[in-house]
Formats: structure tokens, C-alpha cells, sequence
């Protein structure tokens, strides 16, 4: 229990929870930021780190200076919650007002107004000095920018929480955002007992080179064929058991079929699993988290429902049935069972290799608003197969001819191959970090001796096919591919190529150059690109 201080709120002095170190750190970095002339700041903190606790102080202490306040949010549960934490705050109730759907605590008047996105861009927009966005990363979407637009526009100072800065398709939230204020790590938290280390049982990643990716994310469509035709790694059940059996488990899948398959596969074996998707019904949905909470319920499989936005504590098991691209996505879904609960520690069963690919859910990352990748082009599309034209990718039917395309049909449930996930932890990442590190001095000393006898040095690639070879698996996250060696004419040829790829792509002007200066370590000199395009400089 929090022990607890006085705020002042309309001239009254009420008791309010005492904020932790690292959430006061928060607040004074926001009050500094403002103070710099810095009106749009993204705070950044795990899971569990209380970020909600932040924004309901920043609240208070902004009614008890006259100041009106909109806080944002996308989820019903983010809604309910930011407005039990105002009233702990001691925010009187008559000064909250919520926008969202039928709510009855609608109160126009309120200073701080607790709003629905979707039901906010329909309503008229109250009055703020201070806009809060929760689950701030998606702050590039439309409607956001739409909103935060006409705020800052304004006047209003913008401030964004989240657990994970990233955009799937790379962009950077520096679009919207002045500054980046990282408030704890992963392991600060750990070691103050405010989230708990999980362990982590993963396994080799699928081949997923064949699947497209669209916004930064594997293309639904492709994954679930690729999950159906190459299995994943442990039997999802039998794993369960003999390393989860009996705590509160929630399971995230490919598809709404694919999830509704692992509850029947639980159900089958005894163990008492229901399903919840974008379709369920708010009231069956609270129903089924319920019984999750009081253990009538152990395993409750979801298909993009549970990511973010949800908080029980008595949840200490995650099962990772879906591969995914997205480094926050993923972070997201193992940060759902990091808060503490008793003497618990939480479990992640990764059957599709995130954890080798991204890293441990507790590891340092590298913070930024900068774009991660260079934005590729416009929107995915289909091709008539009667004449040729051109329609958007969600179209039923062709636009010129009036062809009725055919649905995909429905793809099975994926199989479970034979096989054991295995513990990953810092100590056998950081093995794997080392035998990379050993590889790339042999391929450095070996091109060394080749480039010297006049041989052709070896791809950068070698060394990925010998780490996969040795471990079964891509190196973990952090392992770079070195600087390709190659002579003029060589580079020049593979600017040639890579322009040509862009053209056929339709990828945006500069793609080319970026993807050159990634393997070869600089920009193209004017002469490989003259030589590229079949000119003389």
C-alpha cells in the first residue's frame, strides 16, 4: 500500500497516493521540458511502472493550478482505469467527466475530461490546456494526428506515455514529439520488486522469408499460411504443462481460428481454457477475464485482443503462438504478466522464436524518435485477374470490370512439431552475442588473407548460415551483419540492381541508397551511380 501525502485540489487539501522515485523523476522531467519551451514530450517506462499513476498526478496538479486536462485513450479498461486512479489521486468525481460511447458520467463541465478516441472524434472537442495520450506509439495514426494537431495548434502542451516508442512500419514518433524522456529500465524496476524477471523458454524462429511484410508487420494472410505449413516448435499443451501447469496463462495466436483451436486443444486435455477475439461481447469478455482472475479459468487464448491495455496481475504465464516483426508488439504481449503477484515469477513460452529475435523482455534498448527503417511505398494492392486493373488490397470486387474476387479460404490451425523449448536467458544470449563476436573476427581475418592474395572475399552472409548451422536458430537481437568488401564495379553493380528492385517495387526515391549505405557502409560515390544508370560521370 502507498503511503500517502496532500494535494491540493479546488483549495482543498485531500490524501493522495506518494509517488515512487523514478514517476517523481517523471514529473519534474515533464515540468523542465515545458519550462525549455519543449510542448510535445513522449514519456517512456515499462509495463507495470505505473505510467497511469504519472499521468493522474500531472492531472491533479494541473486542476489545482486552473488548468483543464484531456486525457486520451483507445480501450475501454485504459478509460476505467485512469479514472479509479484520478479519484485515489483525490480528483473530486464531480471534476472527472468520461467520453465514451453511452457512459453515464458524462459531465461537459468537468475540467479534466477522460475520453474514448473513437467516441472523441465524433464529439465536440472540450476545451484542454493539456492534452495525455496513452499508449502513445500510436500517435501516428489519423485520428491522433488529427487531434494532437489541432491541441498543439492551439497551445496546449502534449504529453505521451508508452512502454514501447515504436511504430511497426518504422516510422519515428519525432513526427509528433519534441523529446524523449526515458523514465526507468526494465532491470531498475526488477530490482525494486515493481515488475518481476521472467523466465523465458523459446525456440528456433519459423522461416518467415517468403511472407510479405505491410506496415512494418508480417502480412497477416502469409503468416497464418506459413504457420499452417511449417510447425511450431513444442507441442503448446504438453509445454504448458511441464512448465506452466496450474498458473493463470494467456496465449496469444495468429488468427481468431488458430486461437480458438489451442482453447479446444486445452479444454480437450482438462484444462479449463476459454477464447475471446475482437468480436466478443464486453459483457462475455469481462465474464471471461473474471474467471481468468479467480482461477476458474487457467488459460484464456486471444487473438488481438489482450496485447495492451489489460492489467492482471495473477496472470504469470504467456504463451507466444504467433511470430512477429514488431519489437514493441512483442513487448507488449510479454509485458502483460510482469507485475508482481505474490512470489510468482512469470513464465513466457515462446514457440515462434521472438525472444532470439528481439532480445529478453528486460534488456537495455536503444530509445529514439528517429525512424527506425526507411518508409517503402504506398498501400498494398491486387491485381484483376480478368483485366488487369488495379484495386486496393480489401476490395471485394473490381472496380472496372466488376470481377468478384475470391476470398482466401480459411487456413487451418497450425501443427505443433516435435521439440523442446529451451530456457533463454542474459547467460546464454550473451553466448550466443559472444560466438557472433568470434565469427566475425574469423570472417574479418579470412577476407583479410583472401583480399591480400587476390581472392574474393566472403559474404557477410556466410557468417548468418554458420551461427544457424551451430544454434539452430538467427543470431539474437544485436548481431550485425558486417560491412560487405567489394571493389567499385562490384558496388556499382549492386547499386544497379538495387535500383532496379525499387523501380519494379514501386519504393520511394532514396530506397536504393539507404539499403546500399547499410551493406557496404557509405553512400555511393557519384561515379557508382552514373556507372549504375549506364552513364559516364
Amino acid at each position: 500500500m502507498h503511503q500517502r501525502h496532500l494535494v491540493a485540489s479546488r483549495g482543498k487539501q485531500v490524501s493522495a497516493p506518494q509517488l515512487r522515485e523514478y514517476q517523481l523523476r517523471a514529473v519534474d522531467a515533464v515540468r523542465k521540458h515545458l519550462r525549455d519551451g519543449k510542448r510535445k514530450v513522449i514519456i517512456v517506462s515499462p509495463t507495470g511502472s505505473g505510467k497511469t499513476v504519472i499521468a493522474a498526478h500531472v492531472m491533479s496538479s494541473a486542476l489545482g493550478r486552473g488548468k483543464r486536462v484531456l486525457f486520451m485513450a483507445h480501450r475501454r479498461e485504459l478509460i476505467n482505469q485512469t479514472v479509479a486512479k484520478l479519484v485515489d489521486a483525490g480528483v473530486p468525481a464531480d471534476s472527472i467527466g468520461v467520453l465514451m460511447g453511452d457512459d453515464k458520467r458524462t459531465r461537459s463541465g468537468a475540467p479534466i475530461q477522460v475520453a474514448s478516441v473513437d467516441t472523441l472524434r465524433n464529439r465536440d472537442w472540450p476545451a484542454a490546456d493539456i492534452v495525455i495520450i496513452d499508449e502513445a506509439h500510436r500517435s501516428l495514426a489519423p485520428t491522433y494526428l488529427e487531434i494532437i494537431g489541432h491541441y498543439a495548434g492551439s497551445g496546449a502542451a502534449v504529453l505521451g506515455l508508452t512502454a514501447t516508442p515504436y511504430r511497426a512500419d518504422g516510422g519515428g514518433l519525432g513526427d509528433v514529439y519534441e523529446v524523449l524522456e526515458v523514465v526507468a529500465t526494465p532491470m531498475e524496476l526488477i530490482g525494486h520488486g515493481f515488475i518481476v524477471e521472467p523466465r523465458v523458454f523459446s525456440a528456433p524462429k519459423l522461416d518467415l522469408s517468403n511472407v510479405r511484410v505491410r506496415a512494418g508487420e508480417y502480412h497477416e494472410g502469409d503468416l497464418a499460411s506459413v504457420v499452417n505449413s511449417s510447425a511450431l516448435v513444442g507441442d503448446i499443451v504438453e509445454t504448458w504443462r511441464k512448465r506452466a501447469a496450474g498458473l493463470r496463462t494467456v496465449a496469444f495466436s495468429v488468427s481468431v481460428a488458430h486461437s480458438m483451436n489451442i482453447t479446444e486443444r486445452f479444454v480437450a486435455a482438462g484444462v479449463p481454457a476459454e477464447h475471446v477475439d475482437g468480436e466478443t461481447p464486453t459483457p462475455d469478455r469481462d465474464a471471461i477475464l473474471g474467471r481468468l482472475n479467480t482461477g476458474e479459468t487457467l488459460v484464456v487464448s486471444n487473438c488481438g485482443v489482450l496485447c495492451e491495455g489489460w492489467d492482471q496481475p495473477a496472470v504469470k504465464c504467456a504463451i507466444l503462438a504467433r511470430p512477429t516483426k514488431s519489437v514493441g508488439l512483442y513487448l507488449q504481449q510479454a509485458g502483460r504478466i510482469l507485475r508482481p503477484w505474490g512470489e510468482q515469477r512469470a513464465i513466457i513460452l515462446d514457440h515462434a522464436g521472438n525472444a532470439l529475435a528481439h532480445g529478453l523482455p528486460q534488456d537495455d534498448r536503444d530509445l529514439t524518435l528517429e525512424p527506425s527503417v526507411k518508409k517503402r511505398g504506398g498501400a498494398p494492392a491486387k491485381c484483376c485477374s480478368a483485366c488487369g486493373a488495379v484495386s486496393p488490397i480489401g476490395a471485394t470486387e473490381c472496380a472496372e470490370c466488376g470481377h468478384v474476387f475470391v476470398a482466401a479460404a480459411p487456413v487451418e490451425p497450425p501443427v505443433e512439431a516435435a521439440g523442446e523449448l529451451e530456457e533463454v536467458n542474459a547467460v546464454n544470449i550473451e553466448g550466443m552475442r559472444h560466438a557472433w563476436v568470434e565469427l566475425l573476427e574469423w570472417w574479418s581475418k579470412t577476407n583479410a588473407h583472401r583480399v591480400f592474395n587476390g581472392e574474393r572475399p566472403m559474404k557477410p552472409g556466410v557468417m548468418w548460415h554458420r551461427f544457424q548451422d551451430r544454434f539452430g536458430c538467427k543470431p539474437p537481437a544485436g548481431c550485425k551483419l558486417p560491412i560487405e568488401i567489394a571493389s567499385d564495379e562490384e558496388k556499382a553493380e549492386a547499386l544497379r540492381r538495387l535500383r532496379q528492385e525499387a523501380s519494379e517495387r514501386g519504393y520511394k526515391s532514396g530506397w536504393a541508397v539507404h539499403r546500399f549505405t547499410e551493406r557496404f557502409g557509405h553512400r555511393p560515390t557519384e561515379r557508382m551511380r552514373y556507372a549504375s544508370i549506364g552513364a559516364s560521370p
